[in-house]
């Protein structure tokens, strides 16, 4: 007998004697009927929505109108895909359960699932995909998701079918497919113009896994969608055991599970928004939240530390980088021994320690190290860590002269002095630490120069818009399919690309084609790795770090599974298959 069951008998005798002593002084009788015993009524549980806090507020939960992440997480649960993001880095079929290439990886040719459905009983059809591309190329669209559809024709053959004919083929082109399709039967009718402020964007009707229940500013409560097949539970394990597509770009995929037909573990999902990430720690701490997103890497880290807690990292393909002026006009970083000295004037592990709070990886060129196209050999050649004497031979070896402790370009009169321009605290705390920490670092080195932080109109719409910075911090994203084309090419800076640098380099722009070209695994590895070996070569950007995007968690929340991420929305790929343990 353990000590506290001698504690509970002996309880027990000491109430029996008490009720025996009692029945003796009143001459009571004890009754000797059993008595009725009273029905215990049944409650049945009831599963619990896992509950998620947000910072930020959702605006617009229309594919065309996102202007948030509380709206892109939104998008991505409630809208699908023809093509949706998988395990490993693979993609798998959505709305679409199969695709073709043609041999030139021209022509892509996509058959929709029989049973997708719209969550108002619409059957998904080609129409609807040849509507949703259609106003993202409408010349009045401003929304996001444009770009990736320049040049591409549109045809639908029956209503299950719907063809792509690129005019530049593209070996990543199956990533944009995993834009979410719009329902044509209740927006063809809205202008272009007028999607922005639409009600549909408070009021969304998608075919996603999830749809809307409620929504304000506070709270968004989403429930498994009533179209979605309700399959044995079971089933959503089938999403990480399944054979994933073939990788090669020109090849059709294997079958694999389709997602669309399998119900969610979850109940329901509800996000809580708060605009202080204090607020949301204090929500956290306090029990009223399974998760936390959007915190700042150092505030998440920390959170995550609780006993009941962990932390995930997902690798993201947001490149934060200095861009330089390189315009035939512009003189002062034109020679890539300046350009390599500047990087190497960067403390890019303290920035990766401090800034990032450790949440993010150093980068060395402009691929991240989570892309299957990486190549570990190139990124060894780029210039190396900060050295402050390495980066003063540098500039010396590029001709520069200091003057007075300054630096003066070959044959100027006058010391170099210049901005270092980046978004403004408010608007992206992480790239304006970035700058403030970069400027100190070149000024250790002589150099004069000036952190700016800018309003995000200012900054973006107007100064690298217009090419009026000598030196800049951005984020990049650069995508799972990296194409950097856009970024570099020597036709993409008066032709609409994000070319803002003003890069002309006639030996990168064929390795810049090369590499978007379609072709088999080999053969686009090929062009990365030789893609790769000139961007380390020439140092057209300053990379600093591949930010991961950080997620707190409570152990009693399973299922996620971290993958690189394009946006951080992707991080439900597998929402599936999450699950709030019983007794939480």
């Amino acid at each position: 007998m353990t000590r506290t069951d001698s504690i509970v008998v002996g309880t027990l005798v000491a109430l029996l004697a008490t009720v025996t002593g009692l029945i003796a002084a009143t001459g009571l009788e004890p009754a000797t009927a059993e008595p009725t015993p009273r029905p215990i009524p049944f409650v049945p549980s009831t599963p619990r929505p896992y509950r998620e806090g947000v910072l930020g507020r959702p605006v617009s939960i229309n594919p065309f109108a996102t202007r948030s992440q509380a709206d892109r997480d939104l998008v991505a649960l409630v809208f699908s895909g023809l093509v949706r993001n998988g395990p490993d880095g693979t993609l798998v079929p959505d709305l679409a359960e199969r695709w073709t290439i043609d041999s030139a990886g021209r022509v892509w040719t996509f058959h929709l699932r029989d049973d997708g459905a719209w969550h108002d009983g619409t059957p998904v059809t080609a129409h609807d995909v040849a509507y949703t591309i259609a106003t993202l190329q409408d010349p009045s669209y401003e929304g996001p998701g444009g770009a990736s559809w320049d040049g591409v024709e549109v045809t639908v053959s029956g209503a299950r079918t719907v063809s792509f004919t690129l005019v530049d083929p593209l070996g990543g082109f199956l990533q944009a497919a995993t834009q979410a399709i719009a329902p044509a039967h209740l927006l063809e009718t809205v202008p272009v113009d007028a999607l922005r402020d639409d009600p549909f964007g408070r009021r969304p009707v998608g075919s996603g896994p999830f749809e809307l229940v409620s929504l304000d500013d506070d709270l968004a409560v989403l429930a498994p969608a009533a179209g979605v097949d309700r399959e044995a539970a079971e089933a959503s394990d089938a999403l990480r055991s399944a054979e994933p597509p073939a990788t090669d770009s020109l090849t059709t995929p294997r079958p694999t599970v389709r997602p669309g037909h399998l119900r969610p573990y979850l109940a329901g999902i509800e996000f809580r928004y708060a605009d202080d990430p204090a607020e949301l720690v204090e929500r956290y701490r306090a029990g009223e939240l399974d998760a936390v997103s959007g915190l700042p890497p150092a505030l998440a880290a920390d959170l995550a530390t609780g006993t009941d807690s962990r932390l995930l990292r997902y690798p993201t393909t947001t490149l934060t980088v200095v861009v330089l002026d390189l315009r035939p006009a512009h003189v002062e970083f034109r020679d890539a021994r300046v350009r390599a000295g500047l990087l190497r004037g960067i403390d890019r592990h303290g920035l990766v320690d401090d800034v990032f709070a450790g949440v993010a990886t150093r980068a060395t060129i402009p691929i991240p190290p989570t892309s299957p196209w990486y190549d570990p050999a190139s990124a060894d050649t780029a210039p190396g860590d900060y050295d402050r004497r390495a980066a003063l031979s540098a500039l010396k070896t590029a001709g520069w002269t200091r003057v007075d402790g300054r630096w003066r370009l070959p044959k100027a009169k006058k010391p170099l002095a210049f901005e270092l321009i980046s978004p403004d605290k408010a608007s992206n705390p992480t790239a304006f630490a970035t700058a403030a920490a970069i400027a100190e670092d070149w000024t250790r080195l002589g150099l004069a120069v000036t952190h700016v932080p800018l309003t995000p109109a200012v900054f973006a719409g107007e100064r690298l818009a217009r090419g009026e910075f000598a030196a800049a911090v951005v984020d990049i994203t650069l995508g799972l399919d990296p194409d950097l084309y856009p970024l570099l090419a020597s036709s993409q800076t008066l032709t609409g690309g994000s070319n803002v640098a003003g890069v002309q380099d006639v030996a990168l722009d064929p390795l810049l084609v090369a590499a978007r070209a379609p072709g088999t695994e080999e053969a686009r590895r090929t062009a990365y790795v030789a893609l790769q070996a000139q961007l380390a070569k020439g140092t057209y950007v300053l990379p600093i770090a591949f930010a991961d995007a950080p997620i707190v968690v409570r152990d009693s929340v399973s299922g996620p599974v971290v993958r690189g991420l394009a946006d951080r929305a992707d991080r439900f790929w597998d929402v599936l298959t999450w699950r709030l343990a019983d007794d939480r």
